[in-house]
């Protein structure tokens, strides 16, 4: 069975490559055809989470907790952004320095897919 890492690099300045990227993910999940589906907030993707942008986004990532998809953001975005503590307030987010993770993704098996 398949396994998806869905990768958002999109800022909020891009809502619907960010909705689209999120929307994939719980489609995936909800087809009960993959494996494992993860998501990962990268690169301008980390501004998403924070208060002040996340508003059009909230829903479809309540949708992802619901399903218990794992949802991790890059600390090192985070920090050069100068917006870890904002985000690092989600809970939910998994916020930790991600590039040995992904790399890990690869040797799993995990499809990424960029949005």
């Amino acid at each position: 069975m398949a396994k998806l890492l869905v990768l958002i690099t999109s800022g909020p300045d891009e809502p619907a490559k960010v909705k689209a990227g999120l929307g994939f993910a719980r489609v995936a999940k909800d087809s009960g055809r993959v494996e494992d589906v993860q998501c990962c907030f990268f690169a301008d993707g980390v501004e998403v989470l924070t208060p002040a942008n996340r508003g059009p986004f909230e829903s479809l990532l309540n949708s992802l907790w619901e399903r218990q998809i794992l949802v991790m953001a890059c600390q090192y975005h985070a920090e050069q952004k100068g917006i870890r503590n904002q985000i690092r307030q989600l809970e939910r987010v998994d916020l930790h320095y991600v590039g040995k993770d992904l790399v890990e993704a690869l040797n799993q098996g995990f499809e990424f897919v960029t949005f």
